[in-house]
């Protein structure tokens, strides 16, 4: 009667290792759906970065762009022109009528 018991006991221990192995297979697949999905998520929020920081690169070579115009002579001008309506000598100035 051992010979049954020890193919029960034999049995039993290879349905325990199939059950773990099973469990071990279920987990790393929801471990990897997972790390996929955050993966996916880590994309996008990359592709969003390198697009604002597009963006920025452009804003900072326009600030460039404008600091350099503005220590010019017709930087200058325009301001004097717009905010204090200083002209030349030689210069006529028009200004429409108010209409009311």
């Amino acid at each position: 009667m051992k010979k049954p018991n020890k193919k029960r006991k034999r049995r039993t221990s290879l349905y325990l290792v199939v059950v773990l192995v099973i469990i071990l297979v279920v987990t790393m697949g929801v471990q990897g759906m997972a790390l996929s999905a955050d993966c996916d998520k880590l994309s996008a929020e990359q592709t969003e970065l390198e697009e604002k920081k597009r963006e920025l690169e452009e804003q900072r070579e326009e600030i460039e762009s404008k600091s350099e115009y503005m220590k010019t002579d017709a930087y200058i001008e325009d301001v004097a022109r717009e905010k204090f309506g200083l002209a030349y000598d030689d210069e006529i100035i028009y200004k429409a009528a108010d209409s009311e």
